[in-house]
This record gives structure tokens, sequence and C-alpha cells, in this order.
């Protein structure tokens, strides 16, 4: 088991309930307070149901680090043809299952944990990962990338610059001893993806993404 699964096997759900608000979440006293600063957390699903929910009626979806489905259950209502979530995490895989086997939906959804930096990917018409790529690194992206040639895919990312926000978050990582979480800036990126794969970065509400939608 890599300490990146460790790590969000005993976290994953304290991290969900705190960033997502969750009234009946069971969170220690950094995870609340952290949730006030986790605004962007949904602000970027919301962005990425906007962009994706046109497109991927009667289409595979791969979401990359699922959690435990957030995103997956949204994007249902648009009718894609399967929604395979992803996820590092045991843990986060066992609850969005459950979730959607309570709901009765899991002929359309299917999650399956894996480490995807280091795995083969299923085949998908779309990809999205949300909270994903800024725990990869620079080697684990480039690999990541050279899997996607052809594919269609939508990331939000931190950007790296000064800021009191990342600041704080990276005082927070520290505190909870994550095991790698990375920050790329625009210029790093060009020097990551292969030089022959489209893309741009689209911004809203000073929320980052990469895309070749």
């Amino acid at each position: 088991m890599s300490s990146q699964q460790k790590y969000w096997d005993n976290k994953i759900k304290i991290w969900s309930d705190s960033s997502y608000r969750r009234r009946n979440g069971q969170f220690n006293l950094i995870e609340y307070i952290a949730g006030f600063f986790r605004g962007p957390i949904n602000g970027r699903l919301l962005i990425a149901y906007k962009f994706l929910c046109p497109l991927v009626k009667d289409k595979i979806l791969a979401d990359f680090g699922c959690g435990t489905g957030e995103f997956c259950f949204r994007i249902l209502r648009c009718k894609p043809q399967r929604i395979i979530g992803m996820d590092i995490s045991s843990v986060a895989v066992k609850e969005a299952s459950r979730k959607a086997a309570s709901q009765g939906i899991s002929k359309n959804l299917f999650f399956i944990q894996k480490d995807i930096a280091k795995s083969n990917l299923p085949y998908f018409n779309y990809a999205v990962g949300l909270g994903f790529i800024d725990y990869l690194s620079e080697e684990e992206l480039k690999l990541l990338f050279k899997k996607l040639k052809g594919k269609k895919f939508f990331f939000s990312f931190p950007e790296k610059k000064l800021s009191l926000i990342n600041f704080f978050h990276l005082i927070y990582l520290k505190l909870q001893n994550c095991p790698g979480a990375y920050k790329y800036s625009k210029e790093e990126f060009k020097r990551i993806i292969p030089a022959d794969m489209p893309y741009h970065f689209y911004e809203e509400d000073r929320m980052q993404f990469l895309t070749n939608l």
C-alpha cells in the first residue's frame, strides 16, 4: 500500500464531510476550520459540470480521483452511458460504491480502486479530475499525459504562485503529514505536457483549469 493510499484511506471521509459542509459529518477542529477555505472545491465541481454536461450524453466519463463520488453522482443527471470513478483510496471507492448501490444506480456508475498514475487506463471518451493532478509528481504527470493522447480531459489545478491561500494550504499539508502535494505554474505545464498535445488554460472565479475541450 502506497503512502498516498494510506493517507487518503485515513482522511477521505473527514475531508469530504468538511469540504462539502455536511451537517452530519464528523471532523476535527482543523478540518472544521479548513472547510471555510474550501469554497473552490464545490465551485470547481459546478464549473466542470457546466463544461461536461452537454458533452457526455451516451458517452463514457472517467473521474480521476473521484473520492466518494460527489461529481459522479451529479453528472449522472446528464445521461452518460457510463461513469467510471477511480481513486487511490479503497475507503473512498467502498463508500462511493455503497452510495451507488443504495440508490439503485450501480449499473451506470462503476468505482474502482486504482493508482491512476501507475496503471493502465480503461476505455473512456472524457476524463475529469478535480483536485487530482495536485497530488501527482512531475514524472507522474508526464506519464499521465502520454496516456491521455487522443482523449478529452478537464482538470482543475491550484496554480503555483505567492498567495495567502497557498501559504495556509502549505501549513495545513504539513500539519496533516501529507505525503505529496504539488502546485505547478503554467510555464511548468508547458514543459510537462507533450509538445504535440493540444490544450489550453481556462480561468473562472479565480479557479484554474487545464483542458482540451
